[in-house]
């Protein structure tokens, strides 16, 4: 093996020669190699390959990608495209675009990967700009791309005086690359700033944290193919976002550049994949996940806050929660509504000084002093919300500048402390700073700290629960949270307190498995739930808790195949559950579907990878989900029309058998299990809610049907319950209820 030293190879095109002083590593790698066609002293091609990939670029008028192949499966993503150039420089003249002439190619090797440095300028000589791109290749699959754009204008050399300049910049490859049938073609592209879309936003947006943070993959797919490639934009001086697939496509950037200015265009990494855009989401998890510090989020306590779903905005001078008359905090009927009303809540924020602070000299801690009972009775009120399992937070104001000097971080680690605090809520705040973590951890060390605003990746590290107020996003179907599914350690709750109808809000977060915050006295502003969005709260918080086990599953996958178009299915999958949250997409202006309609969400509608004994239920509905094997695939089939937008299907280990014998029903357990219990329920027909209404102990028993109090029609629900958690769910159709003449 050779490993000394050598200089820099340079080549030289076009009768030009620049002297270069670049020290090249050792030569021999693992796995990736480079190769100059037809020969290293007269390149026209610069192959980069290993054992999964081959790149073939072509050296003419700038770089080009003749060949790109999938040696995983044989597929070339270039084929029926002409080369194409990585990108296209020029100034906004009335001629051609000439090209560039490639001035030097300087092969490097370090880190493991070999590849090339290329540098060129236009052979017009009014296009002042030198472009430098660099390619490398390591052991995977990915080409690493970055392009630098140089104003190289002198004077004396192209104008009598330097000169700033406008360019104009595209990207052949990315923009113009054509995968597939065009009619199959897709593109998942950043739109708005923060959001991202599959060809255009109007069906629904993936979002995420802030413009500032790493953006999504580029990934342009087909459909027919089942091929891909994705481009992961890393960092850029342009603007990427656009408004659908036609802008992406045809938008030429423009750089303004002073003389002798040098700007980072792309540094992106190419790779190509089987099957639609998934792939690229996979790339960007990843990423995003090998650049965040989870020590916050390691603590113990996190594990038990994740749990918390439904949580309740409690401003402290409401009559909900403040007994004007005694002066007392009405926590325990506080806490009944909670339950009679939303399904309880499992945490709190106290509200106590906006927006009275200011009319005189009392700053946030010392508000706390005025409310019943001072501090001890802001304790008492918390050891109550202790007892039934409701944690507290309370707020911090970083705007408080009642007092010159005053350490806000002691002053609130004080009142957390004295009053038995489980977190702050940092208002109008999307970061935290460690030395208030510090001083929070020092009373409490199992504090939490949630911020309003929708953190970046940075201050995510440190706050590990947040407000999802993103409007429009949240309050639209079936919008994709991506940092959800990116960072599921993070606690997310959606809220919108001004909206009037919060029927998608709510669906939202039971798609996305989010909590939600229930906000109704917004300083005195009552804005009241409705009664159908009281059930659908309730509805929502039983599903999501029950099937925590699988929610909260620490790879959720957002927008799984389904086998319907206007279907889109999230999935989070644990070892024993799956839970598949389903919309049902309505065209704007198509109206309902006819009975004739393949759009109709009936019959087979996903394929699943499960063990074969496995059951399925949509929760949502209260049905059971039919499923047979097709080519070693689960195929779960819809056995009437979906009723609803929503549909909640989970499957789980089928462990009970149920028989309805004459007037009863017989309950058996295959595998017994530790503290379980089954619950027999029934169903509301008019609201779908479910009515608790007995007992069996975990390894089974019978149910007189004449115990369940059934009303007309109606289902039984048989749940094998394991601390709280549902583990199987039969739902037994009883049948339509006989009714006795005589006795009307």
């Amino acid at each position: 093996m050779h490993t000394g030293i050598r200089p820099p190879r340079v080549f030289v095109l076009a009768g030009i020669l620049l002297s270069l002083s670049l020290v090249v590593p050792p030569t021999t790698l693992a796995d990736a190699e480079i190769r100059y066609i037809p020969s290293r002293e007269n390149p026209r091609q610069v192959v980069l390959e290993n054992d999964h990939v081959r790149y073939a670029l072509s050296l003419d008028r700038g770089v080009r990608l003749a060949e790109l192949v999938d040696k995983r499966n044989g597929a070339d993503l270039l084929a029926g495209n002409a080369p194409l150039a990585f990108v296209s420089v020029h100034q906004p003249w009335p001629f051609n675009d000439v090209g560039h002439d490639i001035l030097t190619l300087e092969e490097v090797q370090e880190d493991g990967h070999v590849g090339v440095i290329t540098r060129h300028r236009a052979s017009y000589v009014e296009n002042t700009f030198v472009v430098t791109q660099r390619f490398a290749l390591g052991d995977g699959v990915e080409l690493a791309w970055t392009a630098d754009v140089k104003n190289n204008s002198m004077a004396g050399g192209n104008y009598r005086e330097a000169q700033a300049v406008e360019g104009l910049i595209r990207f052949p490859l990315m923009q113009d690359i054509a995968i597939g049938p065009e009619a199959g073609r897709h593109y998942l592209i950043p739109t708005q700033g923060r959001f991202f879309c599959i060809d255009s936003p109007d069906d629904f947006v993936f979002y995420f944290t802030r413009g500032t943070d790493p953006k999504m993959p580029i990934d342009v797919y087909s459909d027919e193919t089942q091929t891909g490639i994705y481009f992961h934009l890393l960092d850029s001086v342009l603007e990427w976002d656009f408004d659908d697939k036609d802008a992406y496509v045809n938008h030429t950037f423009l750089l303004h550049q002073e003389p002798q200015d040098e700007a980072r265009v792309m540094d992106a990494r190419i790779a190509p994949h089987e099957g639609d855009w998934h792939e690229s989401f996979r790339v960007f998890r990843k990423y995003i996940r090998d650049n965040f510090d989870f020590t916050y989020y390691e603590r113990p306590v996190q594990e038990r806050y994740r749990e918390r779903f439904v949580s309740h905005f409690t401003f402290l001078y409401g009559r909900d929660i403040y007994d004007f008359e005694q002066n007392r905090f009405r926590i325990d009927e506080f806490l009944d509504e909670g339950e009679a009303n939303f399904g309880g809540y499992d945490y709190m924020l106290l509200w106590h000084d906006y927006p009275r602070m200011g009319i005189d000299d009392r700053d946030q801690f010392a508000m706390y002093e005025d409310l019943p009972g001072g501090l001890d009775g802001v304790r008492e009120m918390v050891d109550r919300a202790h007892l039934r399992d409701v944690q507290v937070f309370i707020p911090y104001k970083p705007w408080d500048i009642m007092r010159k000097g005053q350490n806000h971080f002691v002053e609130e680690a004080r009142i957390a402390e004295a009053i038995g605090a489980d977190g702050v809520f940092l208002d109008t705040m999307r970061d935290s700073d460690i030395a208030f973590r510090e001083a929070l951890d020092a009373v409490n060390p199992e504090n939490v700290f949630v911020s309003e605003g929708r953190p970046i990746l940075a201050d995510a590290e440190l706050v590990t629960g947040s407000w999802n107020q993103q409007g429009a996003a949240t309050n639209k179907m079936p919008n994709v949270d991506l940092f959800r599914f990116i960072i599921p350690e993070h606690n997310v709750h959606n809220i919108n307190r001004s909206a009037r109808d919060r029927r998608e809000l709510i669906l939202n977060a039971l798609f996305n498995g989010t909590g939600f915050i229930v906000w109704e006295d917004i300083f005195g502003e009552i804005n009241r739930y409705p009664w159908d969005e009281r059930i659908m709260i309730r509805r929502y918080s039983q599903i999501i808790r029950e099937h925590r086990d699988g929610y909260l599953t620490d790879a959720p996958e957002p927008l799984v195949p389904a086998l319907h178009p206007d279907l889109f299915v999230n999935a989070f999958v644990s070892r024993d559950k799956a839970v598949y949250p389903a919309y049902a997409l309505k065209r704007s202006g198509a109206g309902q579907p006819s009975r004739m309609d393949p759009r109709r969400v009936l019959g087979p509608f996903m394929e699943v990878d499960h063990p074969e004994d496995w059951r399925y239920v949509d929760v949502w509905n209260h049905q059971p989900i039919l499923s047979r094997r097709v080519d070693g695939k689960t195929q779960l089939i819809m056995p009437e029309e979906l009723a609803d937008d929503m549909a909640v299907v989970v499957g789980m280990p089928a462990n009970l058998h149920v028989s309805l014998q004459s007037d009863s029903l017989h309950v058996e357990v295959r595998h017994a299990l530790e503290e379980s219990v089954i619950h027999i329920n029934t169903v509301d027909n008019l609201t779908m809610m479910e009515e608790h209404r007995l007992e069996l102990p975990g390894s089974g028993g019978s149910v007189s049907l004449n115990d369940l109090d059934l009303d007309f029609p109606y289902k039984a629900l048989v749940k094998l319950m394991q601390r709280g958690v549902a583990k199987d769910e039969v739902v037994v159709d009883v049948g339509w209820k006989q009714f006795d003449v005589e006795s009307y």
